[in-house]
């Protein structure tokens, strides 16, 4: 039996339905989002120079494409080593992920601390524990274009909130390939839909308009499989009111490629 996955990512896409290809699953390519990159723009231009002239006493990194991407804007700026050089002196810096994790360390900076569950709910937490965070300039690399509640939150604890804006997540372009994937799934044509971040879930369901009930009751009944790469993407797949999303430990791409095709395999 050869089982069809729907992909709604728009980034390393490519990569991901090979996986699935190489493991004999057909895919449908439906991408709801769509990534705009902001590093050649003045305002995070603006925010570096002062970041890199007088450093955060605490950096929250969210992702780790937005802390790469930041980096090579500085290099490009010439920035790069005044930046470097004032977060490694001072600054406490906080990870959501393994992904953030990874590209901080990759920069030969020291975590300070990293979220377990990669929410931005442990990191307020954990930041609100610390008297000094009042007094205190906090950077914060942006990830959620809507605005993530925790941005107010931490702006109202921190002395001075910093935001970086790396990149912006927006609807596509084109939504008739994510509409053609909505109409795939609610007609029980596709096994899996799988979603590499929140706003690809939640876009999907503003995509589907007035067929949004059919698409919830084509993952809670219809019996296609909601793939997710990690516990936060999961979390919006819950408020979307999917019942029983699935996601991978370690959260990473290949890991979830091979858990959705072993959970249709056993279906």
């Amino acid at each position: 039996m050869t089982f069809r996955v729907g992909i709604t990512a728009d980034r390393r896409w490519e990569e991901q339905a090979r996986l699935f290809s190489d493991r004999g699953v057909e895919v449908v390519h439906g991408p709801t989002m769509r990534t705009i990159d902001l590093t050649e723009d003045e305002a995070l231009r603006s925010v570096t120079a002062s970041l890199a002239e007088r450093p955060p006493d605490y950096l929250v990194v969210t992702t780790g494409m937005g802390m790469r991407r930041w980096l090579e804007a500085a290099g490009r700026w010439g920035l790069d080593t005044p930046l470097l050089a004032g977060l490694a002196a001072g600054a406490r810096i906080v990870t959501r992920g393994a992904k953030a994790t990874s590209a901080t360390r990759g920069a030969n900076l020291d975590v300070w601390w990293r979220a377990p569950e990669e929410t931005m709910q442990e990191i307020v937490d954990h930041l609100a524990g610390f008297d000094d965070v009042g007094e205190s300039r906090v950077a914060l690399q942006l990830f959620d274009p809507d605005g993530h509640p925790s941005t107010e939150i931490l702006r109202a604890m921190a002395g001075e909130l910093v935001e970086v804006p790396v990149y912006q997540w927006a609807l596509p372009d084109d939504p008739g390939p994510a509409l053609q994937l909505i109409d795939a799934a609610i007609a029980g044509e596709l096994d899996a839909v799988t979603f590499t971040a929140q706003p690809a879930v939640h876009n999907l369901f503003r995509i589907a308009g007035d067929r949004r009930e059919e698409l919830r009751a084509a993952f809670n009944a219809g019996g296609v499989v909601a793939s997710c790469v990690g516990p936060v993407c999961a979390s919006a797949a819950t408020d979307e009111g999917i019942d029983a999303p699935i996601w991978p430990d370690p959260p990473r791409l290949t890991a979830m490629v091979k858990q959705v095709t072993a959970a249709l395999a056993e279906s």
